[in-house]
């Protein structure tokens, strides 16, 4: 399914039949910078990419009743994962440690594309995926439903190692930017990953490798 089309900045006039067929099929598009085009699509051979969808999504409603029948459920959260490589190995590793579900924001998310899929290395086909339209609104739910949804953010006083994570947990992380105001006022609390103070950065694909083998390992005790 057709998510969106983006076309390189610069090449909007050569693009515009592209452009066209996009409004009239109803699919957005998007100008970005020529770096930011290269980074997204590599080689492209073409200056317009149109962005396909290579899953088929679990329903929210349905995914929520069904995981919470689950002994303690794990699942993760994301809020502006734009970077279809960096996807790709969240769900590579969400399927390496069995986690139940991921969930992401219908409009602030790239999709799974082939790019994900390919950097995936066939997780997908292990991972059930979900998409919300409004993801701190989804988190209401979820804590509702039993769920203690935890932020990840660096600048958090709290570790994620002090946390115990062994009931129901949703792991909530963000772009390189940190957590939308809305998204993080729904988290139960906010942990981070103890680093060095010299070099504290992770991204967010390693975030969330690292926190749902803590999850993991303190389930195993």
């Amino acid at each position: 399914m057709a998510r969106r089309l983006w076309v390189e900045e610069g090449y909007e006039r050569v693009s515009d039949e592209f452009i066209k067929e996009a409004k009239r099929q109803g699919v957005p598009f998007k100008i970005i910078p020529r770096v930011t085009f290269v980074k997204r699509f590599g080689g492209a051979r073409f200056h317009a990419c149109l962005e396909r969808d290579e899953v088929s999504y679990a329903d929210p409603a349905f995914f929520l009743a069904d995981v919470m029948l689950k002994p303690n459920p794990v699942v993760g959260a994301f809020d502006g994962i734009y970077d279809p490589q960096n996807l790709g190995n969240i769900i590579r590793s969400a399927a390496c440690l069995e986690v139940d579900g991921i969930i992401l924001p219908k409009d602030r998310s790239c999709g799974v594309t082939d790019t994900a899929t390919s950097i995936a290395r066939g997780a997908t086909e292990h991972v059930r995926i979900v998409k919300v339209v409004n993801l701190a609104r989804y988190m209401d739910e979820m804590k509702k439903a039993g769920f203690f949804c935890y932020g990840l953010d660096e600048r958090a006083t709290k570790s994620l190692w002090e946390e115990d994570l062994r009931g129901p947990v949703c792991l909530v992380l963000g772009s390189e930017n940190g957590l939308r105001r809305l998204t993080r006022e729904r988290c139960d609390g906010i942990l981070r990953i103890p680093t060095s103070p010299s070099f504290a950065s992770l991204n967010v694909a390693t975030t969330f490798a690292l926190s749902i083998y803590e999850v993991r390992r303190q389930r195993a005790v």
